[in-house]
């Protein structure tokens, strides 16, 4: 019983979270705001999350976890490949992004904070051994630096997205590219391959259905992480 209370208040604290920084940005939203706002005291807030930084953490896991699911529901080959659903991954958030500026101030957070990099990139190699993103490779190592660079250099597009007049699936494209030719050394016609088999699966998504997902990640019908 306990536990379920647990979850229950983790939901609510995330879900609170979640709405706050989507209208006001990750800067302007306090501790004891997202406390006030769930009806706790903030010392009980931090016995579930300590720092602002481990809470927005499990936000973003969540909502990777919610578009990976969304994505792999519309990649309908047998044999999946990770550097596609790289592709379908980056093109989707920047589009979402786009659409919702709300969302946008929580994807531009995790793509641009030299802060949030850091802790982030830690919880994205978490959660890709978790989901056994990139198993039948044996140099995960350097795709994980890999990752890395990808996520410091996308966020930078991303942030300046006007000045460069780059697309979300430009932007993805490039990200992806520079991912398998330089941190897995991919032959060029094996990187085109793995392009256009993600602009396939982008284009099976809905846009309005994985942001409704998004949207209710934090409901009570639905697994959190």
């Amino acid at each position: 019983m306990a536990r379920k209370k647990n979850i229950q208040r983790r939901r609510e604290i995330l879900d609170n979270t979640f709405r706050l920084v989507r209208v006001y940005g990750f800067d302007h939203v306090s501790l004891q705001e997202i406390a006030e706002d769930s009806g706790i005291s903030k010392s009980l807030l931090q016995s579930y999350y300590p720092h602002k930084s481990t809470l927005m953490t499990d936000i973003v896991r969540n909502l990777f976890n919610t578009m990976w699911d969304q994505i792999d529901a519309n990649y309908h080959e047998q044999k999946k490949n990770p550097f596609v659903r790289v592709k379908a991954m980056i093109c989707i958030a920047i589009r979402l992004g786009t659409k919702d500026t709300g969302l946008g101030q929580v994807i531009t957070e995790a793509f641009t904070n030299q802060r949030s990099l850091d802790n982030w990139s830690k919880m994205i190699d978490e959660w890709m051994k978790s989901h056994e993103a990139f198993a039948q490779y044996k140099n995960y190592p350097e795709i994980r630096t890999g990752i890395a660079f990808i996520l410091t250099g996308t966020g930078r597009l991303y942030r300046d997205r006007a000045k460069h007049k780059l697309t979300a699936e430009e932007m993805a494209d490039y990200a992806t590219s520079s991912l398998m030719f330089s941190f897995l050394h991919a032959q060029p016609a094996k990187i085109k391959a793995a392009l256009a088999e993600g602009h396939q699966v982008i284009e099976n998504c809905s846009i309005d259905e994985i942001h409704h997902a998004i949207d209710t990640m934090f409901d009570e019908d639905k697994v959190i992480l």
